[in-house]
């Protein structure tokens, strides 16, 4: 398994309830095997994004480990200090959250670079890429070098989904990647998937949309209520939910 979540949780402290304690994730155990594509289902409020977010160490695990294999070894996701996790999200780990956040001014065509630039690549063949990648998402070539800000929101995502697999991460973690697209550039987006990243890339992806799911899926992690209710192969989750 290149990763392995053991008992995961994560309590939220809401300070407008007089610091009530409000679950997000409750001991959620599950294995991901290298080159897989993981699937996570369940409805708004289940703790999708929040199981996301603590792999990717943007939240901070209250309790358990989650355990990433590298090619330097085991290391706990869920404990290590923050400049290790600044450098695996360098070279192992991308994310596209649900939302772009970038520096004012930047241009479309920089912002997916920037990745590339950060591994070392040269930055005419990292400009070069994104332009690629862009492309393939059917961002008009007028935007490339405007600045984000004053794009759409599906737009948008596309840049944040272009500037994820753009490095081609040893995992990519994907926030409703496609929930601003429509049906074509969804299509296009998902066939990027298919195409540009390598065969091994780990791949673990929030959706919504059940289509999607059955596109791109080998299995489906279902949460309900912040925590685990199963998880299945594509096939046993197509025949327990028939259209």
């Amino acid at each position: 398994m290149i990763l392995e979540l053991d008992t995961v949780s994560k309590n939220f402290e809401m300070h407008v309830l007089d610091g009530r304690t409000v679950p997000g994730l409750s001991e959620v155990s599950f294995g991901v095997a290298e080159g897989e594509f993981v699937a996570i289902f369940g409805e708004s409020g289940s703790g999708k994004s929040s199981l996301l977010k603590c792999i990717n160490r943007t939240y901070e695990p209250t309790g358990g480990r989650i355990q990433l294999q590298t090619e330097d070894g085991a290391v706990d996701l869920a404990s290590c200090g923050d400049r290790e996790v600044l450098a695996l999200r360098d070279q192992d780990i991308g994310y596209a959250s649900q939302f772009l956040t970038e520096i004012p001014r930047v241009p479309a065509v920089d912002v997916v670079a920037r990745p590339l630039w950060e591994q070392g690549a040269d930055r005419a063949e990292a400009r070069s890429q994104a332009r690629t990648l862009l492309s393939a998402l059917q961002l008009p070539e007028s935007l490339w070098d405007a600045y984000p800000a004053t794009f759409s929101g599906g737009e948008r995502q596309r840049i944040n989904f272009a500037r994820a697999v753009a490095p081609q991460p040893r995992v990519l973690l994907l926030d409703e990647p496609t929930s601003a697209l429509d049906p074509e550039t969804r299509e296009c987006a998902l066939t990027l998937l298919d195409e540009y990243l390598d065969p091994a890339t780990t791949v673990l992806g929030v959706f919504h949309n059940r289509a999607v799911v059955e596109r791109v899926a080998d299995r489906v992690v279902v949460l309900d209520d912040a925590e685990l209710q199963r998880v299945v192969d594509i096939e046993t989750y197509q025949s327990e939910n028939p259209a």
